[in-house]
């Protein structure tokens, strides 16, 4: 079937501004996504809830600035982030409710029998997850950007009220969040800034193993948008990388100063990670053309169920995926051979979005 409705896929941005600023225009509707977390059968304990206390100083709402209400979410995150304690509320504190919002989150989804590194890799993949499903982008933010207006130093969307209590933020308060989330389960991870797509840019290190690896949560939210309706996706493509990959991926590499913090290989998401689709399960990693058009195959095949598929394309010919889109070719063959999809690779259009180590978002259909 032609897909004869205009694909316009929108590529996240960084720009520069008094704080980094990540995104593009656009309105976004309700995200079109499922997370790949799981809620835990009973309410968990938060491993915060063991650190040493810290009593937050008493203040008045009504009595505080703009400015100074800005001094206490940050000293809130500083207690938290950099002096690993739990912070203690006086009644009517306005930032107990940026608190309260991340421990429910991390009491409901982070399982008490996740132990060792296991509990390591899916903290990060709930928090990521988690992350992108619940946080639209501040597409309004942007396009005031891009009028001309500089100044939001105290704009809620560059720290972790924009995410925890509104739904909204740019990348540098997504790369906040992220920290803060990881400091209440005794994680430790960094804000990392430099560029993404030759733009000041902000994401996260995290410690998993032993190593230091990168996570970008802005970049693996994908947006896109058909006809008059947004979406958004989630994906993992940016998720425990290294120094090497995240610097290599071309044409939209992340520039960053190098560190001492890095891991030696990326963290490999998909090998062990199966999908069903039907009454059948198929691995993520595709190893040649007759595996990827089964699958495309079978997705058209069960319309209702996946229209969009995460993989990665591991073929024994390619060499270099991360320096250019080496299987455009395979991919085309798969689309073609599908019946029923909604996109195909009609003139102009990409109905992929793709990401390092041969791991691409496909969108099959609506």
């Amino acid at each position: 079937m032609r897909f004869n409705r205009k694909l316009i896929i929108i590529v996240v941005a960084a720009i520069a501004a008094a704080f980094m600023l990540c995104g593009c225009g656009g309105d976004i509707t309700s995200p079109n996504i499922k997370p790949h977390i799981v809620a835990a059968k009973t309410e968990q304990t938060v491993a915060i809830d063991g650190f040493e206390q810290f009593q937050m100083p008493a203040v008045v709402q009504s009595e505080l600035t703009t400015a100074q209400y800005r001094e206490r979410v940050k000293l809130l995150y500083d207690t938290v982030v950099y002096d690993g304690k739990k912070p203690i509320f006086v009644d009517n504190d306005p930032v107990q409710p940026i608190y309260a919002a991340a421990h429910k989150f991390l009491s409901t989804y982070i399982h008490d029998d996740w132990v060792g590194y296991e509990r390591e890799v899916n903290t990060i993949h709930a928090i990521h997850d988690w992350l992108i499903y619940t946080t639209d982008y501040d597409f309004d933010l942007y396009n005031s950007y891009q009028a001309g207006n500089t100044d939001y130093a105290d704009d809620p969307a560059f720290f972790i009220d924009g995410v925890l209590l509104n739904g909204k933020a740019v990348c540098d308060g997504l790369a906040r969040t992220f920290n803060f989330l990881c400091a209440m389960e005794g994680m430790q991870s960094m804000r990392v800034t430099g560029s993404f797509s030759s733009a000041l840019h902000a994401w996260n290190k995290v410690k998993v193993g032993g190593q230091w690896y990168n996570v970008d949560v802005t970049a693996d939210a994908v947006h896109y948008t058909v006809g008059s309706k947004s979406y958004k996706q989630i994906a993992h493509g940016f998720m425990l990388i290294c120094d090497e990959t995240l610097a290599s991926f071309k044409p939209d590499g992340h520039d960053f100063v190098q560190t001492q913090f890095t891991a030696d290989a990326d963290y490999d998401y998909f090998s062990d990670n199966k999908i069903k689709i039907g009454s059948k399960s198929y691995s993520r990693v595709i190893k040649s053309q007759a595996e990827l058009n089964a699958v495309f195959s079978a997705v058209s095949d069960n319309k209702g169920g996946i229209g969009k598929i995460e993989l990665k394309l591991d073929f024994a010919s390619k060499t270099q995926v991360n320096s250019a889109d080496m299987y455009r070719d395979e991919i085309r063959k798969a689309y073609e051979k599908v019946d029923n999809v909604g996109f195909n690779m009609s003139s102009g259009t990409i109905p992929y979005f793709r990401f390092p180590n041969g791991v691409y978002l496909f969108l099959i259909y609506k």
